[in-house]
């Protein structure tokens, strides 16, 4: 049909549409949305195709399930091809690789907490180790000013030196020695014999025990210099006394010190000298009071 559709808008013609396939058919404009499309007639009266005599006869094509409920689409259905989905065994394998994660996360996790504690217990034990260290140092410390205290202060209790002074008639010899010491007279030479004197701080032990030992000794023996010299010269030429020569007040006093085993159960230091047609010995059996000992001879003189 060759008519012209007026729109009554704009006075343009549009083409008619084909009204050939319903005469009662109402065109469409798109604003009635509740108008169902008609079904054509031509798409019913086409004809079947033969498939010929080589095939099995087929029946009309069926649509597709398009149910949008979720469910499956029908596999059986002809003409339908759908791709099975194995979801069961994607789901073991998905939950066997989450459980392999978190089997290693945890692995992780505890070996990272292990190390964090064996860090912890190291540094303890290196604090610990290293305070024990400060508080062993700050205890060394602690004593040795404490014994420098009570050494400085027992030098000063020594002040002043107290002089002691032999018999005027064996040569006036004197010497000073600390007032914290004390003496004892063994022999006074009242009948023309040896003169002997032991010093010790504090107290003066027994002078007959064979373990004593002191930190003076003062003699004053009645013999020639020689009759008393001549067992130590004798330790010298052993190797067990070494000699050298000994000077004091200003040369006045001369006389040999000797160093080493005294006796069997003595070591120590001792000076002899001669005074007069006598010999006198100044001596002291330890080291330990070595100090206090050369200041002693310092102090030496005679007359």
């Amino acid at each position: 049909m060759d008519q012209n559709w007026n729109n009554g808008a704009n006075g343009n013609s549009m083409p008619a549409p084909n009204m050939g396939m319903d005469p009662n058919a109402v065109p469409n404009n798109g604003m009635n949305t509740n108008q169902q499309p008609m079904d054509n007639p031509s798409m019913q009266q086409m004809p079947q195709q033969n498939p010929g005599p080589q095939g099995p006869q087929m029946g009309p094509p069926t649509a597709p399930n398009m149910n949008m409920g979720g469910s499956a689409p029908i596999v059986n259905q002809p003409g339908v091809a759908a791709a099975p989905v194995p979801m069961q065994q994607r789901g073991s394998k998905g939950t066997l690789v989450e459980t392999i994660i978190l089997v290693i996360v945890c692995l992780v996790a505890a070996g990272a907490i292990i190390v964090a504690v064996i860090f912890f217990m190291k540094y303890q034990e290196a604090d610990t180790d290293q305070q024990s260290k400060i508080d062993a140092a700050v205890a060394e410390a602690v004593a040795n000013e404490q014994a420098l205290a009570a050494k400085n202060l027992e030098e000063k209790l020594k002040e002043p030196n107290l002089e002691f002074r032999g018999p005027d008639d064996y040569g006036s010899v004197s010497f000073q020695y600390p007032k914290t010491w004390s003496v004892y007279v063994e022999k006074d030479a009242s009948d023309n014999s040896d003169y002997v004197a032991y010093f010790q701080p504090k107290k003066v032990p027994p002078i007959s025990g064979k373990n004593s030992r002191f930190a003076l000794r003062f003699a004053i023996y009645n013999r020639q210099y020689d009759d008393v010299a001549k067992p130590y010269i004798a330790k010298v030429k052993n190797g067990k006394m070494k000699s050298s020569n000994f000077t004091a007040d200003s040369g006045n006093i001369t006389g040999m010190r000797y160093e080493g085993e005294i006796s069997s159960k003595i070591n120590g230091t001792f000076v002899i000298f001669k005074v007069n047609d006598k010999t006198a010995i100044l001596q002291t059996d330890s080291d330990v009071l070595l100090d206090d000992y050369e200041s002693i001879l310092k102090t030496l003189r005679r007359g």
